[in-house]
C-alpha cells in the first residue's frame, strides 16, 4: 500500500497550487496559442470571397458559396481528427510536447495557404490547419484546469476564451492593413505570431497533476496482472476506452452534444457573417467586414467575463440554456431581419458574440469539472472535436442551401442556426458539478508489490 508520506504528497500535489510563475506561464502559452488559432481560422472567412473568386475566376455567389462550403467542411474534418488525435496524444505523452506539435502544424500550414494555385490546393492546406487548431483548442482548456486552482480557474478560463475574440480582432486588423494588397498576404501574416508562441511553449513545464498521473500509470504497468484490481485495469485502458466506462459515458454524451451544437452553430452559421457582408454591399467591403468582426469580438469579450458571474448565480445547466436559447433567437433574428449593412447588423453581431462565447466559456469551465486528469485532454478533444464531423456534413449542406435559396447566405445561415435548439434541449440533462475540477484519481489500494517497482512521486509545487 502507499505509505502515509506518499499519500500526503499526492494530496499536496492534487490540491495545492502550482508555482505562481508556472500558472501565469501556462496561461500565456495557452492564451497566445488560442488567439492565433482564432486569427488563423477566421482569416479564411475574411479571405473567403476574394480568394475563391480569384481561384475560380468567377464572382458567381452560388459557386463561391458552394466551393467555400466544401473547403470549410474539409477544414472541419481536419479539426475533428486533430482534436481527437492530439487529445489522446496529450493524455499519453504530455501536454507540452503535444502543444508544440500542434502550433508548428497549423502555423506552417497557414503560410502554405498563401501559395495556393487552386481551390483544391487551398482545401488541402486548410485541412492541415484544422488538424493543428483542433489539438490547440482542446489543450488550452486542459492546461488552465491543471495549473489554476479554485475560483481563479474560472477567471483564467474566461481569459483564455477571450483570446479567441482577440484573435478575431487581429484578423480584422490584418485585413484593414493588408486586405488591399490581396488575400494571400493575410495568410502570410498568420504565420508570424506563431514564432512567439512556439518560444514561450518551449519553456512550459508539465503540470504536477499530469506528472503524478503518469507516474501512477507507469507504476501500475510494473505490477503483475493478477495483482491488479478492476480500478487499476481501468486506468491502464486507453483514454477513449476509459471515457466509455459507465461513470463517464453519460457525461461525455451530453457534453459532446453541447459542444457539437456550439461548434456547428459557430462555424456553419455565424462564421459566414463576413461573406454575407460582401453580398450585402456588393463589393470587397474590407472595412465593413473588419468592423463587424471587431464588434462581434467585443460582444464575445463581454460574454466570456460575464460567464463566471452567471455560473455562480444560475448553475451550469441554466447558463447553458440561456446561451443556446439566446443564441438561437439572436442568430435567426439577425439573418432574417437585416437587409443592409448598418447599425442593426452591428447590434445583432454584438449580441451573437455575447451568446456564442458564453457557450464556449461555460463548456471550457465545465469539462475539467466532469472529467479526471487521466482522460481530460481526450474528453476535451471529443467534446470540442466530435461536433466537427457533423459540421462537415452541415457545411456541405450550407453550400446546397445557398443554392436552394438562390444564393442567399442569410437564409442558409438562418436555417443552420436551428442547431442551437439541440444544445438548448441537451442542457436539461447536463450533470451539475460542485465547481471543483475532478483532478487526479489515485487508487487507494495499490498492491504492496508496487512499493519497490512504482516510479517515484513527482516533487510538490
Amino acid at each position: 500500500m502507499l505509505t502515509a508520506e506518499s499519500r500526503a504528497l499526492v494530496a499536496e500535489i492534487t490540491a495545492g497550487p502550482e508555482k505562481p510563475n508556472s500558472k501565469w506561464h501556462a496561461l500565456s502559452a495557452a492564451w497566445l496559442g488560442e488567439a492565433f488559432d482564432a486569427m488563423d481560422a477566421s482569416l479564411y472567412f475574411i479571405a473567403l470571397y476574394p480568394a475563391i473568386s480569384e481561384l475560380l475566376r468567377s464572382r458567381n455567389d452560388i459557386a463561391i458559396g458552394q466551393v467555400g462550403s466544401v473547403i470549410l467542411a474539409i477544414f472541419m474534418f481536419g479539426w475533428f481528427l486533430g482534436a481527437i488525435g492530439f487529445g489522446v496524444m496529450a493524455d499519453k505523452i504530455g501536454r507540452r510536447k503535444t502543444m508544440m506539435i500542434t502550433i508548428l502544424l497549423y502555423s506552417i500550414s497557414t503560410g502554405l495557404c498563401a501559395l495556393s494555385h487552386s481551390w483544391q490546393e487551398l482545401a488541402a492546406y486548410r485541412f492541415l490547419v484544422g488538424c493543428g487548431i483542433g489539438g490547440e483548442i482542446c489543450l488550452g482548456t486542459v492546461v488552465i484546469a491543471e495549473f489554476w486552482k479554485g475560483r481563479s480557474r474560472l477567471w483564467a478560463t474566461c481569459a483564455l476564451e477571450s483570446s479567441f475574440n482577440v484573435g478575431l480582432m487581429m484578423s480584422a486588423g490584418f485585413n484593414v492593413a493588408l486586405g488591399s494588397y490581396g488575400w494571400r498576404w493575410l495568410f502570410v501574416a498568420g504565420v508570424i505570431p506563431a514564432i512567439l508562441t512556439l518560444y514561450i511553449r518551449s519553456k512550459l513545464k508539465e503540470s504536477e497533476s499530469f506528472k503524478q498521473m503518469d507516474s501512477c500509470r507507469k507504476s501500475l504497468k510494473a505490477i503483475p496482472h493478477h495483482e491488479l484490481t478492476d480500478e487499476h485495469k481501468t486506468l491502464l485502458l486507453s483514454p477513449l476506452q476509459q471515457l466509455m466506462q459507465p461513470e463517464l459515458r453519460s457525461k461525455l454524451i451530453i457534453t459532446a452534444i453541447l459542444g457539437t451544437s456550439a461548434v456547428i452553430g459557430y462555424w456553419a452559421c455565424v462564421a459566414w457573417i463576413p461573406a454575407w457582408i460582401n453580398q450585402l454591399t456588393g463589393n470587397l467591403a474590407i472595412n465593413e467586414r473588419s468592423m463587424a468582426t471587431t464588434v462581434f469580438s467585443f460582444g464575445g469579450l463581454l460574454g466570456c467575463f460575464a460567464t463566471p458571474l452567471l455560473l455562480d448565480r444560475m448553475g451550469r445547466a441554466n447558463v447553458m440554456k440561456v446561451a443556446f436559447g439566446g443564441g438561437l433567437l439572436a442568430t435567426m433574428a439577425m439573418f432574417l431581419t437585416v437587409k443592409e449593412y448598418g447599425a442593426a447588423l452591428m447590434a445583432w453581431s454584438f449580441a451573437v458574440g455575447v451568446l456564442t462565447n458564453m457557450q464556449f466559456a461555460a463548456l471550457q469551465i465545465y469539462i475539467p469539472e466532469a472529467f479526471p486528469t487521466n482522460v481530460l485532454a481526450s474528453a476535451a478533444g471529443v467534446c470540442f472535436g466530435a461536433g466537427r464531423i457533423f459540421a462537415v456534413a452541415l457545411a456541405l449542406c450550407g453550400g446546397q442551401l445557398i443554392g436552394y435559396y438562390g444564393g442567399s447566405y442569410a437564409m442558409a445561415s438562418a436555417t443552420l442556426s436551428l442547431i442551437y435548439s439541440v444544445g438548448f434541449v441537451a442542457a436539461f440533462w447536463l450533470h451539475e458539478t460542485n465547481g471543483q475540477v475532478a483532478g487526479v484519481r489515485i487508487p487507494e489500494d495499490l498492491p504492496e508489490s508496487a512499493s519497490t517497482r512504482r516510479m517515484p512521486l513527482s516533487e510538490p509545487a
